[in-house]
């Protein structure tokens, strides 16, 4: 909204921004510990979080609406970003990669299934939706994060977090765009 890319935004839309954004304010409570959100992870978290936004306005309009299939898309964007890694490696004191199965089946789970079907199914949302209603999914991972952190590692709940997660969910509601009821055509 920011940048204007977006030409219209509803009131729905922008309270669910705000509605999801105060759920991950409850999530993460950084009232809790200030000290954490001022150190260097915290920082680099927020910059992530400005990286996302700006990527999702970058890329519905200078990419997805190019006529361009999402999986072309999704490809080129994954090919550039592995050869910028690959180039980044050698100066960071990481070694050369070791090709074994594990690694090979990590790389098709991770990388293909996880990551290419998403950015696939995100250039698909910002063609269809736009980049508003597209950047709403960064709102849903915290709420995955402690799912899985309950799940797999037993991690306990408070009720301030299972109420940010509410919160989330109704915002991304909020801002997924009503369907308009469908014209009836009656005969005369």
């Amino acid at each position: 909204m920011a940048v204007r890319h977006q030409k219209s935004v509803t009131a729905r839309q922008c309270a669910g921004l705000v509605v999801g954004f105060g759920g991950t304010l409850l999530i993460f409570s950084p009232w809790h510990s200030a000290s954490s959100v001022a150190s260097a992870g915290g920082l680099e978290c927020l910059a992530a979080s400005i990286s996302y936004a700006i990527s999702y306005v970058y890329m519905d309009r200078f990419l997805a609406r190019r006529g361009m299939s999402p999986i072309a898309l999704s490809a080129c964007q994954l090919l550039v970003a592995a050869a910028l890694l690959a180039v980044a490696l050698p100066f960071y004191g990481a070694g050369a990669p070791q090709a074994s199965a594990a690694s090979l089946a990590s790389l098709v789970i991770l990388g293909v299934l996880g990551t290419g079907v998403a950015y696939v199914l995100n250039y698909q949302i910002i063609t269809s939706e736009g980049a508003t209603v597209a950047a709403t999914v960064t709102y849903l991972l915290p709420v995955v994060a402690i799912v899985l952190g309950v799940l797999v590692l037993g991690e306990t709940v408070t009720i301030t977090v299972l109420a940010g997660i509410a919160l989330v969910l109704a915002g991304v509601a909020l801002t997924r765009p009503r369907d308009r009821p469908a014209v009836r055509d009656e005969a005369p």
